[in-house]
């Protein structure tokens, strides 16, 4: 496995994430179980496809920084492992030699440092309506 791709992969995948708990902050969002639209996480370019989960879906894949949530068929299967498939989505794992990236670019870690930065800038380019 390249570790660059794997590192530029993993970025792409975790602007997404960022793009997508800044919409799930969104109180008006969560009604009652409800299922919501969320982006693919997945690092396929220009994915902008969406992801119907509930708020309880969403929060079982934020549990681990290493866990992504992509639509069937978006998996890269060289640089990631799928350890769940359910209705109209996939949970990956990308492997822990990114650990430290997915840390440092994960909104609810206190890490901070450049890779942050480059993961918020591609978020950025996503739009307010990208999720």
């Amino acid at each position: 496995m390249s570790t660059d791709r794997a590192h530029d992969i993993g970025l792409i995948e975790a602007s997404f994430r960022i793009a997508n708990e800044r919409t799930a902050r969104w109180e008006e969002r969560h009604d009652e179980g409800r299922s919501e639209l969320y982006l693919c996480e997945c690092g396929e370019q220009p994915c902008r496809k969406r992801i119907e989960l509930t708020r309880e879906q969403y929060e079982a894949v934020r549990a681990d920084a290493r866990h992504f949530v992509v639509l069937p068929g978006h998996v890269i299967p060289d640089l990631e492992t799928v350890i769940g498939s359910f209705a109209g989505y996939e949970v990956i794992e990308k492997p822990t030699a990114l650990m430290e990236l997915l840390v440092e670019t994960d909104p609810r870690s206190s890490t901070s440092g450049p890779e942050e930065d480059a993961a918020q800038s591609l978020a950025d380019q996503l739009g307010p309506g990208a999720a």
